[in-house]
């Protein structure tokens, strides 16, 4: 049976599929596809849009300029901004020309006799062109900066130029007829073309007059200067080249295409052209003439692949090198991208498409029923149109192995070349072949095959049902790496590398990855080289792209290329050997989405879902196509984003234009609108701004345009924003705005002033009304105690001293009657002597509690410093400073005993040779001092207030604490001691009379 399904194979060999594998033609795109190597994006009347755009420039600024039926705008790539009056005002413009001079400056020509405008510094200025027309039909600037207009309409002058200020027209004189002019042309060597309605005229740059080229054409022809300075006139259904190196030629090159209005040359030497009626047209090498339409060179856009209108007025390519498109119902533009979408492969195929590159650099791409090959830098052509079902393709040495149901097929150079039966049992996942020649066969719940020897065989110890094998990879050292679903084989010794979800730290094996050096597996985790010593991973966390790629290739330029859910990703391969050896290292890299092209998303099949070609090119499958990406056309955009200060925002309905702004008192918040003439991948710029003096360092934006600050007070601010390009090219110099808000009456220095004055004057207002009472308490408390005092000595004087003085009188009589009695005088006369004594003494005591109120205290004070019970050598003078005042007669007993206490410790305990005693009469306090170069006080002591069993320190506190005064001590082991009071003047001084500056002064 086995050498019966053999022979038959063979046979299909021999016959069948050579038929087949012939190749074919590469197919052309497929109807309704757009330019190959572009994104096409519009914007519709919809959306915003301008209707019926007639012409289109970009300023220096990077705006694009829009005119048309409907007015002048302004673009930045989201928002349209209408300059200059609406569509229903009286004066509305209608624009049929536009052109952004080289001094910044935007001409812009009209329509309905209206003549010309210029925009110069944010204004519409009107030149004062003489005989306006009908209509400008075109706008050139010469090289000696003047501004040529050539006008429409039956006109003796159809051609104007404006230079020094001043306007010149051009008739019969000039060499021109009376006819209306198109489309001036200024070529390289200087020479003016134009054209009229049946010719073309020239004026060489040095001469005055224009002369006939002897070209006839026809209403309308358009010139365009190509790359190499050749002349290009387009009329009627042809294009051809009229001159070259100043020469006028007759045999040039030509080739058919619709009738241009406007063409132009972009900056890769392709020329565009824009019709009436059917879209635009892109021809690649026009100087191939009809061998770059014969050879598919020559494309078309229009309504069938995507274009808004298929009238379009207005074609213009801007600084980043877009083709923007104006036409009847909006804005279109063409980007280059770096994805394209393979030529002449079906989309959306039922299964999935398949991958493998042989040793030579042939790419070969699968579908369900079709093989194609593409050799480098062609196109893909179908080499096998296959049935049955083709299920996997994989590398062989110089060819690949196409697998399908029941047979391998071993193609080289998109041939057959050998047929290998299989059994028709299983459907192969995947296949690799490894370095000794077996080719795996991965078959999920049937188990794992190989072919070996022309033998297909299942691989002992692996079960279907527990170990799931689904993929395959054959890694650089030619070894097969083969991932396992379920269960890891029991057997010791494999012919390959065994994996499971659960041996990776991938959290899974979503993408089994063979590179140049080592196998990475990725899953819901990340990025893991299992190989590698210590597994290691880049996490999910920190690199967000690295999880769930499910292809990759490692170019032998040191890029890595990977497909995952992000896109295409590229990154240098030595920067993922840094991260990989220290996790957490930044590692650079690119995304290429749908902004770049990519049509759909990655598919999550077995096999490999990107290879490298011959030529460079980098193909991978996604759900819906294969795209490649060439990086030798990736170039860098060095180009930093332009930067506008929009204007300033306060309020949700207030809105400031321009980078100045005087802001009305009372704001506190600012918002600061900014944006990036960066047209086609404005979305992709990032932003970071600054305001100095309140944020020195750089804020990280994104792609936000927007800058709020929250609570600023009045003042002059400075804001600074910088941009970044795709690429990361930052803006050299910020884009500043700067803007003043103004103070409030309140938030002004004068009212601060008066504002501070006010509250020191209610805060003395408080002091005074507090120092009153506590005053008033003081003194109250005072005259309590002087009236006790005179009740205490009324009483002493009415009964004790009275009564006393009786009985000194009864004893003195007793005495009388005893005066021959020597022996009772001697007991009775010392007794009433010193009762006497005492009564004195008692009268003295009751008088001083009845003491006048009006007292020396500086006299008070000098007698107790005489007193006897201190050494005078040692007491110096009294130093009394300021002029004295009267002490409140209520705290006078209390200041002098808490003097004479401090006095009496010094002439006691301190052994000082000399003790100083001093009185102050300040405007705002009075103080007093006792001071003596004596041995001074402990710590402790000064600490505590007293020795243990003393109280003096603590009593002198105590009373100047009951009285509303302070006491001070000072005082160091070996260096004497002071003890100072103060009172503050309205409670020491009896006087009522307190000047204003005393008591601000105590406030303070």
């Amino acid at each position: 049976m086995q050498v019966w399904r053999l022979a038959l194979a063979g046979l299909f060999a021999l016959f069948v599929v050579p038929l087949s594998g012939a190749v074919s033609e590469p197919q052309p795109d497929a109807p309704g596809a757009p330019l190959r190597g572009f994104k096409l994006r519009h914007w519709s009347v919809e959306e915003g849009a301008p209707s019926r755009i007639n012409a289109i420039t970009q300023s220096q600024d990077g705006f694009l300029w829009l005119g048309g039926v409907d007015g002048l705008f302004r673009f930045d790539g989201l928002t349209f901004e209408r300059i200059g009056p609406a569509p229903a005002a009286p004066n509305r413009i209608v624009v049929a020309r536009l052109l952004a001079a080289r001094d910044g400056a935007i001409w812009i020509g009209l329509a309905r006799r209206r003549g010309m405008l210029v925009w110069r510094g944010g204004k519409l200025i009107d030149p004062g062109m003489p005989n306006p027309s009908r209509e400008v039909n075109d706008i050139a600037q010469g090289p000696d900066g003047a501004i040529w207009v050539s006008r429409g309409g039956r006109s003796e002058t159809s051609l104007a130029r404006w230079h020094n200020g001043q306007w010149t027209e051009f008739d019969a004189r000039s060499g021109l007829p009376e006819k209306p002019v198109w489309n001036p042309l200024f070529a390289r060597d200087g020479t003016l073309w134009l054209t009229t309605e049946e010719a073309v005229y020239r004026k060489v740059a040095g001469q005055d007059r224009f002369e006939p080229t002897g070209i006839v054409t026809l209403p309308r022809a358009t010139l365009a200067e190509g790359p190499d300075g050749t002349i290009w006139l387009t009329e009627k259904e042809q294009t051809r080249a009229i001159a070259r190196a100043g020469r006028l030629i007759a045999d040039g090159p030509r080739f058919a295409t619709p009738f241009g209005i406007r063409t132009l040359f972009d900056s890769q030497g392709h020329m565009w052209g824009a019709t009436w009626s059917d879209g635009v047209f892109r021809v690649e090498h026009p100087e191939q003439g009809m061998h770059s339409v014969r050879g598919g060179l020559l494309q078309r856009l229009n309504t069938g692949n995507g274009l808004l209108s298929d009238p379009v007025r207005a074609l213009f390519e801007d600084r980043e090198g877009n083709i923007w498109i104006g036409g009847e119902m909006g804005l279109n533009m063409l980007r280059r991208v770096p994805v394209v979408t393979a030529a002449g492969i079906p989309s959306n195929p039922a299964t999935n498409h398949m991958l493998a590159a042989d040793r030579d650099g042939v790419v070969y791409i699968a579908d369900d029923h079709a093989l194609y090959m593409v050799r480098p830098k062609a196109d893909p052509a179908r080499v096998l149109k296959s049935v049955p079902i083709i299920e996997a393709i994989c590398a062989q040495g110089e060819g690949i192995w196409v697998i399908q149901r029941g047979r391998a097929l071993r193609l080289r150079s998109g041939r057959v070349q050998q047929t290998f039966a299989l059994p028709d049992t299983f459907a192969a996942n995947s296949c690799g072949e490894d370095r000794s020649g077996r080719l795996w066969l991965p078959a999920l719940q049937k188990g794992l095959f190989v072919l070996e020897r022309s033998k297909t065989q299942a691989f002992a110890g692996v079960a279907g049902k527990d170990q799931l094998p689904g993929n395959v990879a054959i890694m650089a050292d030619g070894r097969a790496a083969i991932h396992f679903r379920g269960k890891m084989p029991a057997s010791a010794a494999l012919p390959f590398l065994a994996l499971t979800d659960k041996s990776v730290p991938s959290d899974g094996v979503e993408g089994l990855l063979a590179g140049r050096d080592t196998l990475y597996t990725s899953g819901a985790a990340g990025l893991a080289a299992p190989l590698l010593r210590g597994q290691p991973l880049l996490s999910a966390v920190q690199y967000p792209w690295a999880s769930s790629l499910n292809g990759i290739v490692q170019t032998a330029a040191g890029d890595t290329w990977a497909i995952g859910d992000l896109g295409v990703l590229r990154m240098r391969t030595e920067d993922l050997g840094k991260a990989l050896a220290r996790p957490g290292t930044p590692l650079p890299y690119r995304v290429f989405d749908f902004r770049d092209g990519l049509a759909s998303f990655v598919q999550k099949s077995s096999g490999q879902q990107i290879v490298a070609g011959g030529d460079g090119r980098i193909w991978f499958a996604t759900r819906g196509n294969v795209s490649s990406i060439d990086p030798a056309t990736i170039r860098p955009n060095f180009r930093p984003p332009d930067i506008v200060i929009k204007g300033f925002r306060t309020e949700p309905d207030s809105f400031v234009p321009g980078a100045k702004a005087t802001i009305p008192p009372g704001t506190s918040q600012v918002e600061i609108e900014y944006t990036a003439t960066s047209l086609a991948t404005l979305d992709r710029v990032r932003f970071r701004y600054r305001l100095q003096g309140i944020q020195p360092a750089w804020t990280d934006a994104g792609s936000r345009k927007v800058a709020v600050f929250p609570g600023l007070g009045p003042g002059t601010y400075r804001f600074e924003v910088q941009a970044a390009n795709e690429d990361g090219v930052w803006s050299t110099r910020p884009a500043v705005a700067e803007f003043t808000i103004e103070r409030a009456f309140h938030q002004t220095w004068w009212f601060r002033v008066l504002a501070a004055s006010a509250v020191l004057g209610l805060l003395y207002l408080i002091y005074d009304l507090r120092l009153k009472q506590v005053s008033g308490r003081i003194h109250n408390r005072m005259g309590a105690r002087n009236e006790e005092r005179e009740r205490i000595a009324r009483e002493l004087h009415d009964t004790m001293i009275q009564g006393v003085q009786g009985l000194i009188l009864r004893f003195q009589a007793v005495a009388d009657r005893f005066a021959d009695d020597a022996a009772a005088q001697a007991l009775l006369n010392p007794a009433l002597e010193r009762a006497e004594e005492m009564l004195v003494e008692g009268r003295e005591r009751v008088s001083g509690l009845r003491r006048s109120r009006v007292r020396d205290f500086q006299e008070e004070l000098a007698k107790l410093m005489r007193s006897d019970i201190y050494p005078q050598d040692l007491i110096a003078p009294l130093s009394v400073q300021r002029r004295p005042r009267t002490i409140s007669d209520g705290l006078f007993d209390d200041l002098l005993a808490v003097l004479g206490e401090a006095l009496n410790n010094a002439a006691c305990h301190s052994r000082a040779s000399r003790i100083e005693v001093g009185l102050r009469y300040g405007r705002w306090e009075f103080s007093a001092y006792v001071r003596d170069n004596g041995i001074g006080m402990s710590a402790e002591i000064l600490e505590k207030g007293s020795p243990k069993g003393h109280f003096g320190v603590l009593g002198m506190r105590e009373r100047m604490l009951t009285i509303g005064g302070k006491l001070r001590v000072e005082s160091a082991e070996g260096f004497g001691t002071e003890i100072r009071l103060t009172l503050p003047a309205k409670v020491a001084y009896s006087s009522k009379r307190v000047r204003t500056a005393e008591a601000f002064s105590i406030t303070l």
